[in-house]
């Protein structure tokens, strides 16, 4: 497949190989049996939204090796465009051990390959034909693939696109820059939406905080969408022209949560990309989390749009009052 459509998703960022413990545990310590697959939060959206039926495009890098392999295989299988697929030799591709939980998993980084996305003439032609762009705080968090990321978006400022960012950030992705949480701070001002989990405000700004003064502090740094997840908790979504909604969570039963995150990133940029208002993107989103949350590893088939859709118009939504808007 070529990236020749206008409404084509350019997700830039990691590529790993998850091996998720094949057990529910409470830590990587008790785990002794894993199973591989194709993980990291940019890699597993563009899977995700090929599979339900949107062009999506990779720019990511894989060693040159078996486990590289094994990924181009999975981002083939999914339909994903691997026009700007780097493959390299100056590491290994990134792999990420996860303890199996229903909350939020113990896990470990071996940093690898995923950092060697270098730019390209390629790269910034390849954007053009696309309708957004998606990156991460993990891409974003070592060079030389942040330089790439930043050189891929500014080559866009005057344009129309969209820009989603996910502030995965932890100190576990080992980032280069002695006060990384300070540049992610300053990359919001390119950034339109952002999806947040609890886990990723207290990183960002501590803990001890409502989740909706979390909301509020993100929308401070300028996106014009804020959504934050919260597991069973639900979602609390803000805009800068002043909507604050809880969507609410229906009591599923979870198999597994690792990229549950990426599942809601799949509906909530499709919903707002068609059209759809940012409650009715964020319910879809959540609709298309709950489902996957019900599978172990990442979703192979997923339901059709149309049945994601219904699903998501039985999602109950509530009006809150931040205590700061």
């Amino acid at each position: 497949m070529k990236a020749d459509n206008q409404n084509s998703f350019f997700l830039l960022g990691e590529a790993v190989v998850d091996l998720i413990s094949t057990e529910i545990v409470n830590n990587l310590e008790e785990a002794s049996c894993f199973q591989k697959f194709a993980g990291g939060e940019v890699a597993n959206l563009a899977m995700n939204l090929s599979r339900l039926g949107f062009p999506a495009v990779l720019g990511a890098c894989v060693g040159q090796d078996s486990f590289g392999s094994f990924l181009q295989d999975q981002y083939a299988e999914a339909g994903v465009i691997l026009d700007y697929l780097q493959i390299t030799e100056e590491a290994p591709t990134t792999i990420i051990p996860v303890a199996r939980q229903t909350d939020t998993p113990d896990f470990m980084v071996y940093r690898g390959a995923d950092r060697y996305l270098k730019i390209t003439d390629g790269l910034l032609t390849g954007v053009e034909n696309c309708k957004a762009i998606h990156t991460s705080a993990f891409a974003l968090s070592q060079d030389p693939c942040r330089s790439t990321i930043l050189s891929i978006i500014e080559s866009t400022l005057k344009t129309d696109m969209v820009v989603s960012f996910d502030p995965n950030y932890h100190p576990g992705i080992w980032p280069d820059l002695p006060d990384y949480k300070s540049f992610l701070k300053d990359f919001y001002q390119h950034v339109t939406i952002t999806k947040p989990s609890l886990d990723d405000s207290i990183r960002f700004f501590g803990p001890k905080q409502e989740p909706i003064e979390y909301l509020e502090r993100f929308l401070s740094l300028g996106p014009e969408i804020v959504v934050l997840t919260m597991g069973s908790r639900g979602v609390l979504l803000g805009t800068s022209t002043g909507d604050r909604v809880h969507i609410h969570a229906n009591l599923i039963p979870v198999v597994d949560v690792t990229g549950a995150g990426d599942a809601f990133w799949s509906g909530l940029l499709t919903g707002l990309l068609e059209g759809m208002s940012p409650v009715g993107a964020a319910r879809l989103g959540q609709a298309i989390a709950e489902f996957k949350i019900g599978i172990l590893g990442p979703v192979k088939q997923f339901l059709t749009m149309e049945e994601f859709k219904k699903t998501a118009d039985k999602v109950s939504v509530s009006t809150i009052q931040s205590k700061t808007h």
